[in-house]
């Protein structure tokens, strides 16, 4: 079967073959591969920022965007069964299987020594066929299509909602959101669904494709460098330098804070202005299985109106332009046959 890696001793992504998955064994279960998405993740494996391979191996198979059909499962999955709908999760436990990993919850590990589909010591699923564990697959409702292809990257937003909505003192009303790339209008959407004030900056210009998006969702849009509104709670999208400042200047006193975006930046925030404006400053990364299950209810209460012009499908064979071009439409996802 086909598959896109990337060959860590010539430095090159390139399409190979691989030798399909075997039956699944017990616990398991093989889909296929119906859609995959291609994010900054990719573009960033791509130029071998960051990744590994399987140990042992020079290749790593990309992929963490998913969206896959049953096809069989192994003994004792009763879960699932052929026909259905999932996604996976992307992170696997790490071998000491630290407090977290066996709480389930793979996307704080302590070690740093987990596997990540797609990214670090596991291979994606940008090919055909793929066998996971029941337990890290998440069952799709038939009623949202090709939309679900969209619940990774909702899942990494619902966890940074949930962060800050738990570490708030009151009741929010008001979200800025820095980056409009495919996770900051994610965030957009997810705030506005539960009735924030919802203000998005970045650079682009008003009527370009992504911005006019957003608009058209009711989300306000503020072109950089002019100043956006205070706001209860700043999420950071962009990884842009300047960003982390930004955003901190424009938090209300008690407000929250949260990075999902990160750059080499040294934050601008002393500990004597925290205490004296009683802010809270978080990161995260990755989603554990909650959070897919959030993304999922979003992804159905959201108006088609939001997502009309955000997927751009296209077929596998294009994979390269994908890769190592960034497009106009928020988010670029291969159908496969």
């Amino acid at each position: 079967m086909r598959a896109i890696a990337l060959d860590f001793n010539s430095r090159v992504p390139a399409e190979i073959r691989l030798d399909s998955p075997a039956s699944p064994r017990q616990g398991e279960v093989l889909f296929r591969v119906e859609a995959c998405g291609v994010c900054a993740t990719d573009r960033e494996l791509v130029r071998f920022h960051y990744g590994a391979p399987p140990d042992g191996e020079t290749k790593l198979v990309l992929g963490h965007e998913v969206l896959g059909e049953v096809v069989a499962t192994g003994a004792g999955v009763t879960r699932f069964s052929p026909g259905d709908r999932v996604v996976p999760t992307l992170r696997r436990a790490c071998p000491s299987l630290c407090p977290a990993c066996a709480a389930h919850r793979c996307d704080l590990c302590a070690t740093g020594d987990y596997l990540e589909r797609g990214i670090v010591r596991a291979h994606g699923y940008f090919t055909e066929f793929a066998v996971d564990p029941a337990e890290n697959l998440v069952a799709i409702p038939r009623s949202l299509g090709d939309r679900a292809i969209l619940a990774e990257p909702l899942s990494v937003v619902e966890k940074a909602v949930a962060t800050a909505l738990a570490a708030h003192p009151f009741h929010p009303r008001t979200a800025l959101v820095t980056g409009c790339g495919p996770v900051g209008m994610l965030t957009a959407f997810a705030l506005l669904a539960r009735g924030f004030d919802v203000e998005l900056a970045s650079l682009e210009a008003a009527d370009e494709a992504r911005p006019a998006i957003a608009v058209r969702a009711g989300v306000r849009y503020v072109r950089l460098p002019d100043s956006p509104s205070q706001a209860d709670l700043v999420f950071e999208v962009s990884s842009h330098p300047d960003a982390a400042a930004l955003g901190l200047s424009r938090l209300r006193t008690g407000g929250v804070m949260v990075f999902i975006g990160a750059s080499d930046t040294p934050i601008p925030l002393t500990s004597l202005e925290a205490l004296r404006r009683n802010l809270t400053v978080a990161a995260i990364i990755n989603a554990a299985g909650i959070h897919f299950e959030a993304a999922l209810q979003d992804l159905a209460r959201f108006p088609q109106a939001w997502l009309d012009g955000f997927v751009e499908r296209r077929p596998f064979d294009a994979w390269r332009e994908s890769l190592t071009v960034t497009p106009a439409a928020p988010k670029v996802v291969h159908m496969l046959d």
